[in-house]
Order: structure tokens, then C-alpha cells, then sequence
């Protein structure tokens, strides 16, 4: 073996390797915080697609077979991280929800496509996947041929939509981290431990694997051959894939320790989980009145509990707890976390993380 493609295969497996043995740990952990498992079905079909150099040399069998997987598994990658990002940010426990399904959309068609392809005969199978050969479609009726080529284009478009879906979820994940943030100063008093700064390094570092992903995609899809690329490609996927691997078995949801807490009443819950269009939740005053509008806070009832927080500030120097959160000042005054943000904003003309 040539030490080009010996080089290829030792890092093809070791990237392997960091995806499996990640993806059962993220399995393990995803019983009691779903939030993992969509990063760990995303890690399997990563794995699923940069699978072929390693199946070609340590099991040719199963080559035809996880190739024809390779289109679903490409497509549900990132929605899966989305997903993901979605878990570690959102205010309560995340479950999957009917709302998510939409995400799955491009994956199930390609599921579709595969288990139609699984079903076509052995020698049609392995000629069109297998050797990229179109010419066996002749011996074949005008009907089902022209039903396979429609089954080709389809994957075509499928595959090349590919690029558009990440880019997609890019900006999603973007714009979702911007708004975890803007949540996340008006709850705790430090925010540098939540902010999953590693997650906009990633963005980074993901930008550069799927812009090469994308280029070589477009380059085979062509008919050119590129080694090139695919050498780039799967040296920046295995710095990536370790770099996830390792912070998303550390990550914890940003809000994780308002889960439990007795003190988080149901409609300070809902407040925070609500997405708000605007990045900027106290822009103005017009803000501030929407937001509160459906509150049972009266002025005398803000100006005690403003009253309470000056007391125990001072009384017991909590402004020195890096760690204070609503909850648990709520906890000390006897109060509504959500009284206590509405105090802040409107009464005393400040916000949690500058109090």
C-alpha cells in the first residue's frame, strides 16, 4: 500500500475510533439528559460517511451496504448538532418534541431513497453504487430506467442540497448562542463557566472542514478526482471531531441548575424558554412592557422586594457569590425569580448581571 493512502487510512481510523467509542458514552449519558443523543446519532452518521477508506481495506463486505447509507447519514448530521446546540441552551430539560420532526424532513427522504435503493436487484445495486456505472440500465425496461435516473437526480439535488442545509443550520446555531447569552446575564451573576465559548471556536473550525467537504463534494460529483482535498478533509475532521468529542462530553446545559431548583416558578420558566426575536430583551421601555404585561406585580410590591435585595446584599454580601443566580436570590428574599427580574428591570433600572 502506497503511504499516501496508508496515511489516509491510519487517520480515517483513528477519527473512527474518537466517533464510536464518543457516540456510546454520549448514549450512556443521553438516559438522563437527552441533549446527548442527538450529538451522538450525529457523530454515527459522520461516521457512516468518511467510513469507504477504512471498509475498503478491513471489510470490503460491508462497503456497498454503509455506502448506501451515506446520503441519510449526510443529511441528519447537521440537524442532529443543531439539535444539540438547541439542548445545551434551552431553559428547561429538552425532549424531543413533534416541533423537532421538521428537522428530519431531508434525512427521511434520503432514508427513503436508500431502502428503495437496498431493494433494487444485487447486480443493478452494485453496478450504479458500487462501480458508478449507469450502462447496465440498458438491459432494463424504459420504465424502470426512467425511474432510476429519477432516483439519481433526486440524490443529486439531495446531495448538493447538502451544502445549503449546513450553511442553514450554521446561522442557526450563531443565532441561537447570541440569544443564549442575552438570557443567560439575566439569571446569573457570572456567566463566563455557561457561555460554551468552545462552541463559537468550533463554528471555526467546522466552517473550514465544510467549506473543503463541500468543494471536494462538488469536485466528485464532477467526475474530477481531487486526493487533495480528501487528504485536507480528513486531517481538519479529525482535529474537529476530537475537539467535540472532548467538550461535548464535558458541556452541561447552560441552565442545568435551574432544573431542579424549587424556586423557579412555572411562569419564570416559560419566560426563559421562549426564543425572543430580539437579541436585546431590555432594549427599550416598549420591550420592558410587553415582557411584563401579563405580570400581578404592583409598584408597592416591587419597591419591597427592591427593598429585600438592598437588605441582603448588604446584610450578607451576596454580591460577592460569583455564583448567584435568580433562583438563588429568590431564595433568600422569599420571592418570585420572576419578580425579582421585573423589579430589577423596571424599578431599579438594572439587569441581573449588573446588579
Amino acid at each position: 500500500m502506497p503511504a499516501a493512502e496508508l496515511n489516509l487510512l491510519a487517520i480515517n481510523i483513528a477519527t473512527l475510533s474518537v466517533l464510536f467509542f464518543s457516540a456510546n458514552l454520549l448514549v450512556v449519558r443521553a438516559d438522563k439528559n437527552h441533549t446527548y443523543f442527538p450529538l451522538a446519532l450525529s457523530f454515527i452518521g459522520i461516521a457512516i460517511v468518511i467510513s469507504q477508506p477504512s471498509l475498503k481495506v478491513l471489510a470490503p463486505a460491508l462497503q456497498l451496504s454503509t455506502l448506501t447509507l451515506a446520503l441519510p447519514a449526510l443529511l441528519i448530521i447537521a440537524p442532529c448538532f443543531w439539535l444539540y446546540v438547541k439542548g445545551l441552551t434551552h431553559s428547561a430539560p429538552w425532549r424531543f418534541k413533534k416541533a423537532d420532526a421538521r428537522h428530519l424532513a431531508l434525512p427521511g427522504l434520503g432514508l427513503l431513497i436508500s431502502f428503495i435503493t437496498f431493494l433494487l436487484p444485487a447486480d443493478i445495486h452494485y453496478n450504479l453504487l458500487g462501480k458508478g456505472d449507469t450502462a447496465i440500465l440498458e438491459q432494463t425496461s424504459a420504465l424502470f430506467r426512467n425511474f432510476i435516473y429519477g432516483l439519481l437526480i433526486i440524490t443529486f439535488v439531495l446531495v448538493l442540497g447538502w451544502i445549503a442545509q449546513s450553511a442553514f443550520y450554521l446561522i442557526k446555531i450563531v443565532k441561537r448562542l447570541q440569544r443564549y447569552r442575552t438570557q443567560l446575564k439575566q439569571v446569573f451573576a457570572s456567566t463566563e463557566a455557561k457561555e460554551i465559548r468552545w462552541l463559537s471556536g468550533l463554528l471555526l473550525f467546522v466552517g473550514v472542514a465544510w467549506a473543503i467537504a463541500a468543494i471536494n463534494l462538488l469536485l466528485d460529483n464532477l467526475f474530477i478526482a481531487s486526493e487533495y482535498t480528501q487528504d485536507i478533509f480528513q486531517f481538519v475532521l479529525l482535529i474537529t471531531v476530537c475537539f467535540v468529542a472532548t467538550w461535548g462530553l464535558r458541556q452541561k446545559p447552560g441552565f442545568e441548575e435551574l432544573f431542579s431548583t424549587e424556586s423557579v416558578d412555572v411562569e419564570y420558566q416559560a419566560s426563559l424558554a421562549m426564543d425572543n426575536n430580539s437579541s436585546q430583551v431590555e432594549k427599550s421601555e416598549n420591550t420592558s412592557s410587553q415582557k411584563y404585561k401579563r405580570s400581578a406585580l404592583t409598584a408597592e410590591m416591587a419597591k419591597s422586594i427592591a427593598k429585600k435585595i438592598e437588605v441582603v446584599m448588604t446584610s450578607e454580601h451576596l454580591y460577592l457569590d460569583a455564583n448567584l443566580s435568580l433562583p438563588k436570590l429568590a431564595k433568600h428574599i422569599h420571592t418570585s425569580p420572576n419578580y425579582i427580574s421585573q423589579t430589577l428591570n423596571e424599578t431599579l433600572a438594572t439587569n441581573f448581571l449588573i446588579m
